[in-house]
């Protein structure tokens, strides 16, 4: 064999990939791509989860605020009813009101514990309290 054939030969064995190569190639690019897709489904559910407690949180402050604002002391039990705690966007607010004159103070303590329907995102409660004394 001449000089000239042989690198000729040799070159055509080694001109592109084996089968084990490209299946080694690819499935090193799938387990990336996964591991992408992953990362990137956690991140979007877990922005979502923070928008529902952002809203579940404003809900509860906004309760809270109103709380602050009643302008007769002795009605502040009827934040506890259902004309004050309206359900939005899948969240359910509960406000309790709790009057206690220990010690011949007397203090309420508002509580206000926001859930959210499975679909909401909401994963645990939201709960505000504050306690307003007797003007």
């Amino acid at each position: 064999m001449t000089t000239q054939h042989r690198s000729t030969r040799a070159a055509r064995s080694r001109r592109g990939f084996s089968l084990i190569e490209v299946m080694v190639a690819l499935s090193l690019l799938v387990v990336v791509v996964l591991g992408m897709a992953m990362t990137s489904s956690k991140a979007a559910r877990g922005v979502s989860d923070a928008g529902a407690r952002a809203r579940a949180q404003a809900m509860a402050d906004q309760q809270i605020a109103l709380a602050r604002a009643w302008s007769n002391y002795p009605t502040l039990s009827e934040l506890a009813g259902s004309t004050y705690n309206l359900p939005a966007d899948g969240l359910t607010p509960v406000t309790s009101v709790q009057p206690d004159s220990t010690n011949g103070v007397r203090v309420t303590t508002v509580t206000v514990t926001v859930t959210g329907a499975a679909k909401s995102g909401l994963t645990q409660p939201v709960i505000r309290r504050i306690t307003i004394a007797a003007p």
